[in-house]
């Protein structure tokens, strides 16, 4: 039986390298974004089927799994990637004084909520069927600082702590839940004051994702960077003696 694969921030860049490697391994791939011309295109392309989806919003989310579930037949693999940056790329970044709540809402609310809806929506159904795994996309950011971004860099950061958490609290059960970490992908949201670093292609970084989706352990957090072999992150947890983890 082949796999059923969710993508969200399917359409461009990470996501559609990621729809087309799994498609050539035989998934059968909901194309899950907001752009509906360019993902009904790409969905065309790779026999697979294009789902409207807007990650920030649940019942949209919730929507789109049904829909695939409906389609395809229930997930078996999910990578949830969408994401964005405070400001649109050419637009000149803000300091945080400057940034409005509304822009904050927007940030969270994609890079950090959409990955809450996703595993909201797509957990309980893998775990009534036959399992499955769900990678989400967050960044190197997570391990540092990023001055020209402060809220992207909070977000990735907050993506592999809720990630791993997740992990943890699920690892009883048949799903598994892990992280991709990119160095700058060559992608549409990178500003320009990135581009003067050595860049991961889209194709790179998404046979990091497959591999995660088929082969990665639960919990695991990975790093790509350009020019250097994929590795795991290790846990730093303190076992806090009731069941809970501190670190």
């Amino acid at each position: 039986m082949s796999d059923v694969a969710l993508v969200t921030g399917a359409a461009t860049g990470i996501g559609a390298a990621t729809v087309r490697q799994l498609s050539e391994k035989g998934a059968k791939v909901a194309v899950c974004d907001i752009n509906e011309a360019v993902g009904s295109e790409l969905a065309d392309e790779v026999g697979g089927t294009f789902i409207p989806c807007n990650v920030a919003d649940f019942d949209s989310v919730a929507s789109a799994v049904a829909a695939c579930a409906d389609l395809l037949g229930e997930p078996t693999l999910a990578h949830l990637n969408a994401g964005i940056m405070t400001v649109p790329t050419d637009d000149p970044f803000l300091a945080i004084e400057d940034v409005s709540v509304e822009q904050f809402n927007r940030i969270v609310g994609v890079n950090l909520g959409g990955v809450f809806n996703g595993l909201k929506a797509l957990l309980p159904r893998m775990k009534m069927a036959d399992g499955g795994a769900i990678t989400i996309t967050a960044s190197t950011a997570a391990f540092g600082e990023l001055p020209i971004d402060p809220l992207y860099s909070a977000t990735k950061h907050s993506l592999v702590g809720f990630a791993r958490s997740i992990a943890t609290a699920n690892a009883d059960t048949n799903v598994r839940v892990n992280v991709i970490c990119p160095g700058v992908v060559d992608t549409a949201i990178v500003p320009e004051a990135f581009r003067s670093f050595p860049m991961l292609t889209p194709d790179d970084l998404a046979k990091e994702v497959v591999d995660l989706l088929f082969n990665g352990a639960n919990g695991e957090v990975r790093v790509k960077t350009s020019g250097q072999d994929g590795f795991v992150v290790p846990a730093t947890n303190v076992n806090s003696g009731d069941g809970a983890s501190l670190g």
